[in-house]
């Protein structure tokens, strides 16, 4: 009744600690998962808000941009300026001073069907024809994109509508007539787009190969903080990565010709962060409350059930170990021996039967604690000398089993046994005098001599008792006995040494 009481106590012990935990647990993760399922969604519309966010104001601009491009690209005048010799009043008073003092355009081109530069202009500056040509061929690729979408948009048979432009591009840089990019121009970041130079008027053109009119504009500092400022954002600025990254505070905006990829960035907000700088104070009072009741319900059993599972421990220490010397008992000798020799844990092994000699005469003539002070004595030193080459165990009153798994070659085995019988012989004071006991060795070893744990225990036990037989404090190889001495018989082996150890019971 006793033990079965002690068990259903560590049992609620342990369920009431448990429960303790699981119940603030709970409350913890219940409240952290609706905070972060809360800051989750929280973030994630205001990701999407700022995805969405710069992705129109970015197209805002470029629709921007390439509409007072347009102006000069889709007008009667400037094809009818172009298509002859270049009128140099038109130049100044509409890509001169128009295009760059209106919108800020940094720099216009007029480029011929052979892709050569009929007007350069850099702010107001006219430059000369052939000037900065260098720029045209960087961007080559976005002069061809904008001829070839003429080309496909507008054939002799389907004469140009007059609110085509317009309509291109509300349609988007995808879809519009126009040619754009995100590229360094000179070093410097830069909107750069590229158009058609044709009329607005219906015409026949045939097999027209148009101009193209290509500009820059700079992405500079002003532009970056005015935009951070209208879209609300931290650290918007543009970036070149070698891949797409549709992460959280990126969005892929071209694709360069050298395969880079150029990028819109920004620091991304979280508000899922004033969600848990808000939320916490009010959660931060309960929570310690609950925390207090908790630890003192789960403080009350913590004592019985530390007791309890060191006496479990001990139990459990008790159940496989000799509770004099501390050394294995024989359950667990023979446990590991069965391990080790069925599931083939070690290839070779030994098994040393150990017997004292004389110990009898110690407990009749110094008594009994006497003789617990031999046996610990004597546990010390067998288990120094082994170290970590084998396990020793106390399997009976003075006996001892050794199983070995180093040292196995005949000479080392042979040492190893003649030094434990050397510390086993060394005197042991005791109340009332010097107790001296000796040692007799039996050794058998797997798979030489046995194959199965029974019959190599047999055969370690005879060979003990021949050593015994022999005059004591000896060693007994299974190998080296004469084959007629250690018997097939099971049953004859056991009752001869049943008979034996009844002999050296009486004898000491």
């Amino acid at each position: 009744m006793g033990v079965a009481s002690g068990r259903q106590k560590v049992n609620f012990g342990a369920i009431v600690i448990v429960a303790c935990v699981g119940v603030f647990l709970a409350l913890t993760f219940s409240n952290i998962f609706l905070l972060n399922r809360s800051g989750e969604i929280a973030n994630s519309v205001r990701h999407e808000q700022e995805r969405k966010l710069v992705e129109h104001e970015l197209n805002n601009f470029l629709i921007l941009f390439a509409h007072a491009q347009s102006q000069v690209s889709d007008w009667d005048a400037s094809y009818d300026a172009f298509m002859g010799e270049i009128d140099d009043e038109f130049v100044f008073d509409n890509i001169t001073s128009w295009l760059w003092g209106d919108f800020g355009i940094l720099m216009t081109y007029v480029v011929t069907p052979a892709n050569k530069t009929k007007v350069a202009v850099l702010k107001e500056t006219r430059l000369k024809a052939g000037q900065g040509e260098y720029i045209i061929e960087e961007n080559i690729d976005l002069v061809e994109e904008a001829r070839a979408k003429f080309q496909k948009e507008f054939t002799t048979d389907k004469p140009m509508p007059a609110a085509q432009l317009l309509k291109d591009i509300l349609a988007g840089p995808e879809e519009g007539r126009f040619a754009w990019s995100i590229r360094p121009v000179n070093g410097r970041l830069s909107y750069v787009i590229a158009q058609a130079v044709a009329p607005n008027r219906a015409v026949e053109l045939g097999n027209h190969e148009p101009d193209v009119l290509f500009t820059v504009k700079q992405i500079n500092k002003d532009y970056i903080a005015a935009a951070s400022e209208k879209l609300v954002v931290e650290d918007f600025h543009f970036d070149y990565l070698d891949s797409v990254k549709n992460e959280i505070g990126y969005l892929p905006l071209v694709t360069l010709p050298d395969g880079r990829i150029a990028h819109a960035r920004w620091t991304p907000d979280d508000p899922s962060r004033a969600i848990w700088q808000q939320t916490l104070p009010v959660l931060a009072v309960p929570f310690f409350i609950t925390a207090l009741a908790l630890v003192a319900i789960a403080w009350r059993f913590s004592f019985m059930l530390r007791a309890l599972q060191k006496s479990e421990e001990q139990n459990r220490f008790l159940a496989l170990h000799d509770a004099l010397t501390g050394l294995p008992n024989r359950l667990f000798f023979d446990r590991e021996l069965e391990e080790t020799i069925l599931q083939r844990k070690q290839k070779r092994c030994a098994i040393i039967s150990l017997d004292l000699d004389r110990f009898k005469a110690v407990n009749d003539n110094y008594g009994h604690q006497a003789g617990d002070m031999v046996l610990s004595a004597v546990s010390e030193r067998i288990s120094e000398r082994l170290g970590s080459s084998g396990m020793a165990s106390r399997v009976g009153g003075d006996e001892f089993g050794i199983l070995l798994y180093d040292h196995l070659e005949q000479d080392k085995l042979e040492c190893l046994c003649e030094d434990l019988i050397a510390a086993v012989n060394i005197p042991v004071l005791v109340p009332g005098g010097v107790a001296e006991v000796g040692a007799s060795i039996g050794v058998a070893r797997w798979p030489e001599d046995a194959f199965t744990v029974k019959a190599i225990l047999r055969r370690a036990d005879e060979a003990l008792y021949i050593s015994k037989q022999n005059g004591r404090g000896r060693v007994t190889f299974v190998s080296h006995q004469d084959k007629a001495t250690l018997r097939s018989d099971p049953e004859e082996e056991d009752r001869r040494i049943q008979q034996l150890k009844a002999l050296l019971a009486r004898t000491g």
